[in-house]
């Protein structure tokens, strides 16, 4: 049976810590006014990227969003309220 980690223990693999210059995260840009909270994104998100906040709109993760510019959360948004920005 396949094991999973939860967002906490991703957070603290030492390797994930120490990124380095070979690493390149991405950034996605959330239209809030679109966004209905329905958390698609988030379950889409295999980096974990995404979180819905306390008004029940998506948003990226405030401390080490590891997005990877992927586009499932914006292939899966039924409201197309996300939207590729590029790479930090």
């Amino acid at each position: 049976m396949p094991e999973y980690l939860t967002r906490k223990e991703k957070r603290t693999i030492e390797s994930f810590r120490k990124l380095g210059d070979d690493v390149t995260l991405g950034v996605v840009e959330i239209d809030r006014d679109k966004c209905t909270g329905c958390g698609f994104c988030t379950r889409a998100c295999a980096a974990a990227a995404l979180e819905i906040d306390v008004d029940k709109k998506c948003r990226m993760v405030k401390e080490l969003p590891f997005c990877m510019s992927c586009g499932d959360c914006v292939a899966i948004c039924p409201e197309g309220a996300i939207e590729l920005k590029g790479f930090l």
